[in-house]
């Protein structure tokens, strides 16, 4: 039997298309971060048109998450919303605008702004594409409950937003307009979409693995944690105290992830993936609910890494390592080597958070440590899944 070209088969489904573009990136970010880390520990700094830790903080909230997003959404949005997925045309060319765009955007970190801002104008033509096309299935879409979609594509408009007010920031070296891009990537988009997609599919997914699962996933439970979110990120850019509200968010996820029952999941690790990394969402905020009292810049970054490395990264490893299981004909299971490689990232996770609690001497070198860590998790799991994306299914059939 013929087998197609590798740069067909990427063509074949919008995860395909997406996914393996976000694992590339994902690997490349991590390896210029470590080597950014490396050279500040030897005392070399190279002159950026973009300051390291502004286009750092950028490049880890635009550089990939998007790209599995764009992949999921297109995969999973049509069948919330029974309607027909987006054309080929669309579902390859909006991963492909955003990867232009950020190979620019990273060029332009050594040739200048200007290639910097025009792979930031495609980056963000790219994204606008992805939410439009949502928009359009939301619309098009008969289904009597779209809750879930009308949240994503309310956090995929602040996602817009954000981009904007990064091209205010590109353009005028604006320090105040990088601090509300950054709240508005981080609570009013990523953040959002995670928790929304958390709450449809992790009962989802735990009935058809659990005997005897009651899924629980009330209206009022994700109008709570959306609105938690939005507060946070609303309270933070006004510099006013948040911690009441992140003391509330930690008993609500601690609660959620009791209820959701994540020791049973644990039984069952390829589910058990995902209620471990929901946990992560306690601790954070907890640790900003504790800065509130202490307001110590280091535990905000604690807490704000146990969001975005603890919760984000591991979810993020968790939902795409499921969908490409199930989406190229391979069993539902996490294997041992994908479990280790898991629960490496969890320890790094920690490892980031507990550097924030060193003092500097070694916080410096355990930094450094732990972005090689991640470094070698992200490129041992790509190595283990981007085959999936350009080969044929393993059960014959189509997508």
């Amino acid at each position: 039997m013929k087998h197609p070209h590798p740069a067909a088969m990427l063509a074949q489904a919008p995860h395909r298309a997406a996914f393996l573009p976000g694992m590339l990136f994902a690997i490349l970010l991590l390896a210029a971060w470590s080597a950014e880390l490396a050279s500040r520990l030897l005392g070399v700094h190279a002159a950026l048109a973009v300051p390291s830790s502004l286009a750092h903080g950028f490049l880890m909230l635009f550089g990939f998450f998007p790209l599995f997003m764009t992949g999921f959404l297109f995969t999973a949005g049509p069948r919330w919303l029974g309607v027909e997925p987006p054309s080929r045309l669309i579902f390859v060319g909006v991963p492909a605008l955003m990867v232009t765009g950020l190979l620019l955007w990273l060029a332009g970190l050594w040739l200048g702004i200007a290639w910097t801002l025009t792979g930031h104008a495609l980056y963000t033509l790219g994204f606008s594409g992805l939410t439009l096309t949502f928009a359009c299935l939301l619309l098009a879409s008969p289904q009597p409950d779209r809750r879930h979609a009308c949240a994503v594509l309310a956090a995929l408009l602040c996602g817009v937003l954000a981009l904007l007010a990064g091209t205010y920031w590109l353009i005028f070296q604006d320090g105040q307009a990088w601090l509300w891009m950054r709240n508005l990537a981080l609570w009013g988009f990523l953040l959002p979409v995670f928790l929304t997609v958390c709450h449809r599919m992790l009962p989802f997914f735990s009935a058809n693995a659990l005997p005897q699962y009651q899924p629980w996933r009330p209206g009022w439970l994700l109008a709570a944690m959306l609105t938690g979110s939005l507060g946070h990120g609303l309270l933070d850019g006004f510099s006013l105290p948040s911690w009441p509200l992140d003391a509330a968010l930690a008993i609500l996820f601690a609660y959620v992830s009791w209820r959701w029952r994540l020791a049973a999941a644990l039984r069952v690790r390829l589910l058990g993936m995902l209620h471990l990394a929901f946990a992560w969402l306690p601790i954070g905020f907890g640790l900003y609910a504790l800065n509130g009292w202490l307001a110590s810049p280091r535990l905000a970054l604690a807490a704000l890494h146990a969001v975005t490395v603890g919760f984000f990264l591991t979810m993020m490893i968790a939902f795409v390592s499921r969908v490409t299981l199930g989406h190229s004909g391979q069993p539902l299971q996490a294997g041992p080597g994908l479990w280790r490689l898991y629960l490496a990232a969890h320890w790094l996770a920690l490892t980031r958070v507990a550097t924030e609690m060193l003092p500097g001497v070694w916080s410096g070198w355990l930094y450094g440590a732990a972005a090689m860590g991640w470094l070698l998790t992200l490129a041992a799991w790509g190595r283990a899944f981007m085959p999936s994306y350009w080969r044929r299914r393993a059960d014959g059939k189509p997508g």
